[in-house]
Formats: C-alpha cells, sequence, structure tokens
C-alpha cells in the first residue's frame, strides 16, 4: 500500500520541480534582458553626449577659425602697423591658446562661449585702434606733403616732429596694474601675518601688483588710489568727507587706501593693504570687490571672498 501511494506522488514532485525551475529561468532571462536593455541604454546615451560633445567642439572652432581669420586679414593689410600692436597681439594669441585648450579638454561650453566673446572683443578693438593708427598717419602724411614746399629747416622740423610722434604712438600706453591679487590675513600680536578667509578673523586685506612700465609720462611722484566694496556695495573708507576722496572723471569717489609712489617710468612692484580698526565687529561675509585708480584712469581691478 505505501509503496503504489509513494510511487503516485513522485511525477506530480517532478512536474512541481519542473516549474519552478522554468519559472526561475523565466525571471533570470527577464534580468538578463533588463541589464541588457539598460547597458545599452547607457551606451547610446554616453554615444550621444560624446557626439554632441564632438558637435560643440567643432562648431566652437569654427567659429575661432573665424575670428582668428578676421584677425590675420586685418594684419595682412596693415602690416607697416604690426609692430604698434604688439600689446594687443600677445594678449589675442594667449586668449587664442587658452581657447583651444578648452575646447581639446571638452570643458564648459558656456565658459568657451564666454571666452570667445571676450576674444572677439579683443579683436575689435584691436581693429578700431588699427583705423586710428592709419588715420594718424594719413594726417601726418598730408602734413608732410604741406610741408615739403617749404623751407629746408622747416622740413627739417616737420621731420623730427614727426619721428617723435611715431616714437609716442608706438610707446603710448594706459598704466596698468598686472597680476594684482588680494588676499585677506589675520595679523597675530607678533606681527606674522596667517592667511585666513573667515569673516571672525580677518584683519588685513594685502593689494600686490606689478605697476606697468610708461616712457611717455613725466616721472616723479604719483598717487595709486584703491576703492574696496563690501558686499552690500558700500566702499570701505575711515570717512565719507573729502578727506578721503578723489576726482575720476568729474566725479567725486571715496577711497579706501591711498599710496605715494616715486614713479620712474620703470614696472614696479606695489605693495598696498587696509587694516581693520577695530574687532569689535566681524568682517561681512561674501564676495568683495577692488578696484585700482591712477592717474584718473582705472589700472586694475580684482575680487576676493570672505566666509562666516
Amino acid at each position: 500500500m505505501d509503496s503504489s501511494n509513494n510511487a503516485q506522488v513522485q511525477p506530480g514532485n517532478s512536474n512541481a520541480k519542473l516549474e519552478r525551475k522554468v519559472k526561475i529561468l523565466y525571471v533570470v532571462i527577464l534580468i538578463l534582458v533588463v541589464a541588457m536593455a539598460f547597458m545599452i541604454f547607457n551606451t547610446q546615451k554616453v554615444a550621444n553626449e560624446r557626439n554632441e560633445s564632438f558637435a560643440q567642439g567643432v562648431q566652437l572652432r569654427g567659429e575661432l577659425d573665424k575670428v582668428m581669420e578676421d584677425y590675420n586679414d586685418i594684419r595682412m593689410e596693415n602690416q607697416d602697423l604690426v609692430g604698434q600692436m604688439s600689446d594687443k597681439d600677445s594678449l589675442i594669441m594667449a586668449n587664442k591658446k587658452e581657447i583651444e585648450r578648452l575646447i581639446a579638454r571638452q570643458a564648459d561650453y558656456n565658459k568657451i562661449k564666454k571666452k570667445l566673446d571676450l576674444l572677439r572683443k579683443i579683436t575689435q578693438e584691436y581693429v578700431v585702434r588699427i583705423d586710428s593708427l592709419v588715420t594718424a598717419n594719413k594726417v601726418l602724411a598730408e602734413e608732410n606733403t604741406q610741408l615739403k614746399e617749404e623751407t629746408t629747416r622747416a622740413r627739417q622740423e616737420n621731420t623730427q616732429l614727426k619721428t617723435e610722434l611715431d616714437e609716442k604712438i608706438s610707446l603710448a600706453s594706459e598704466f596698468k596694474a598686472y597680476d594684482l591679487t588680494a588676499v585677506t590675513v589675520r595679523v597675530r600680536a607678533d606681527g606674522k601675518e596667517v592667511p585666513t578667509d573667515r569673516a571672525r578673523r580677518v584683519t588685513r586685506i594685502n593689494l600686490d601688483f606689478t605697476l606697468s612700465e610708461n616712457k611717455i609720462v613725466e616721472p616723479g611722484q604719483k598717487t595709486i588710489y584703491a576703492r574696496i566694496s563690501r558686499p552690500d556695495g558700500v566702499v570701505m573708507s575711515l570717512s565719507s568727507d573729502n578727506q578721503y576722496s578723489f576726482v575720476m572723471n568729474g566725479d567725486t569717489l571715496q577711497y579706501t587706501i591711498k599710496q605715494d609712489i616715486e614713479y620712474k617710468n620703470q614696472a614696479q612692484e606695489i605693495k598696498m593693504h587696509w587694516d581693520r580698526l577695530t574687532t569689535d565687529n566681524h568682517a561681512m561675509a561674501g564676495q568683495y570687490a577692488v578696484i585700482l585708480y591712477m592717474e584718473g584712469k582705472e589700472i586694475g581691478r580684482t575680487g576676493f571672498a570672505i566666509r562666516d
């Protein structure tokens, strides 16, 4: 009796086991299909992103080539003036190399676009300056033609004046503050400076830069003004009266620091600093702006941040 029952139960057990195995197999296959679909989707996504990045790179490269083509055309048309544009040439080539580097490493598209816009602006200024020099040279040529009818002495004086003017055109440039940096520090009791960007610790702001060479201006005492603006736009100044102000294009501006220097027409390193007068209140957290002025013109700007 027992043997007969066991014989009848065994086929049912076998079928149940087979069904379970089939179900497991279906689940495994389904998992594999989903995994494959996910891999294909990711692969396609990566490929699309690469294609898009490549297309953007080609587009940006084309824009860069167009800007440089226009720039080179202007240079070819004005070979006699190229020597007077070396400062702009260096700036344009530096920006071109920076954009090429960003394109090569597939940097942020918007960042490269901004760099391209800056390069376009510089090349436009280049064209304007070339036009000014062309106009100046035409005027000089006309004057020289008229002076040819005068006496030998007049012609000699004109030649000397033209030579001096050409030298001034080639050398003329505004003052510039190169490599301008603003660093916040805490001055310890022993006088040692410790860099910090924490609002409660900052007691001094150091400004370091190189004042450019200028062979045209008269040497002698010059005054540099620094305006440091807090995150709320207020200029940091010891007072709002005229004692701490200067005139810029007819406007009276407050300054944070001023420094008198003896200028000898050569590049020189300049260091300026501002000390917090009281430790009762912490510095304001946020982004600060620094602008330098000299001889009635802005010569450089930078910024720094202070955190809570």
